[in-house]
């Protein structure tokens, strides 16, 4: 069963700027990533939101992977499949798009589908026939460090005039912005990540399961499992995807 972000549909979008506020300082309290995504799938969830997607993408002339999904919850198990074992974050053109027009969008609504290629055309197509109503919104964060939030809303679009997207897009932009900083947060003195643990984050990045990773360096899963435990203390995470990120951030990953 696939997780939902809420279970309810809501109609009422932050707009005022006393909400704006409120959802600004409520982020600047997060010290862990993991808090930070928590309230922002709350905060979602109280607008009608059903289903979430936040793609980090690396800052420019970095050697990190094109992209990862920091945080994905409610949409179909094979859709997010497809994009992950596919890579699509690389051929996607909504994500050019959004980024380069700077505003919140409705799904399916790109200005130029002329020039898509059969790929790319093919998988919007596949995504559309998986998904309902939603919305793409652009961040941007320090030295090209980019950020693209996909939400979804179901089968009804809710009714959210201009002011109620820009302000949308806003809080998305802050929770970028504190979400980048908590990626550059030094690790504790003393602490660093062993040699396994960074060959593991560094497949990890590219985007390799568990049962993958122990066939390439040929050990068990439940040994891979037991390295990225550690470093998720050691990091001050919990899950494998914010590890990758934080540990690359940082300068932690071995060239694969």
């Amino acid at each position: 069963m696939k997780q939902s972000v809420v279970g309810k549909s809501a109609n009422h979008a932050i707009s005022s700027a006393e909400e704006i506020a409120l959802f600004r300082q409520r982020v600047s309290l997060c010290d862990r990533v993991s808090s930070l995504n928590f309230l922002c799938l709350r905060s979602a969830s109280r607008i009608g939101v059903t289903s979430l997607a936040y793609h980090h993408l690396p800052a420019i002339g970095s050697a990190e992977p094109i992209g990862l999904n920091a945080i994905c919850v409610g949409f179909p198990s094979d859709l997010v499949s497809h994009f992950e074992d596919n890579r699509i974050i690389q051929i996607d053109p909504t994500i050019h798009a959004i980024l380069s027009g700077g505003t919140a969008k409705w799904w399916g609504e790109l200005d130029d589908t002329s020039k898509l290629s059969k790929k790319e055309r093919a998988y919007l197509e596949f995504a559309a026939s998986k998904v309902g109503v939603g919305l793409h919104l652009p961040t941007y964060g320090p030295n090209g460090r980019q950020g693209y939030v996909s939400m979804g809303f179901g089968a009804h679009k809710p009714d959210f005039g201009g002011a109620e997207l820009a302000s949308l897009q806003l809080c998305c932009q802050i929770a970028h912005q504190h979400y980048c900083q908590l990626l550059h947060k030094p690790l504790p003195r003393n602490v660093r990540l062993s040699p396994r643990e960074r060959e593991i984050l560094s497949w990890v990045a590219e985007g390799k399961s568990n049962g993958v990773i122990a066939e390439i360096l040929q050990i068990t899963e439940s040994s891979v499992i037991t390295y990225l435990e550690r470093a998720f203390r050691k990091l001050e995470v919990d899950n494998r995807v914010t590890a990758s990120l934080r540990a690359s951030t940082l300068g932690q990953l071995r060239h694969l």
